[in-house]
């Protein structure tokens, strides 16, 4: 891809492309409790798991369609996005933020791992959707 570049990458898509990803990723979690596919009171990280990439999924969908310019860039930069304010609610929170609500290491190093595939794969989706399936000719 020839537009992946710095100069490409635009913070406004970034911050609404995560508040997208956000705001999918509740009603997802939300409509699963809801209809008791969640159980109450049960972790079901594969149904976290599942809600996370969904939502990562429309977010960076929506960067795409919306701005074609450097789709993977955007991506990623949406899941350090959601990293950054993580670290910053760890810092000005650090015990409502600590034990059973952030999980072990490898967990939350899967669910960043699955945001930011979910993010990319969004955003690349998003730009083939409005450009065509071969955008540059190559």
């Amino acid at each position: 891809m020839h537009t992946e570049h710095l100069s490409n990458l635009h913070p406004g898509w970034v911050v609404g492309g995560w508040a997208v990803a956000v705001a999918v990723t509740s009603i997802v979690y939300l409509g699963l409790a809801g209809t008791h596919v969640l159980p109450p009171g049960e972790s079901g990280a594969l149904w976290v798991t599942l809600a996370v990439a969904v939502g990562f999924y429309v977010g960076g969908f929506f960067v795409g369609v919306r701005w074609t310019n450097a789709p993977i860039l955007h991506g990623a930069a949406i899941t350090l996005f959601g990293v950054l304010l993580w670290f910053l609610g760890a810092l000005a929170m650090p015990r409502r933020l600590g034990g059973g609500l952030v999980g072990t290491g490898p967990g939350i190093l899967g669910i960043i791992l699955v945001q930011l595939v979910a993010s990319v794969a969004g955003g690349w989706t998003g730009r083939r959707r409005v450009l065509g399936p071969d955008p540059e000719g190559s």
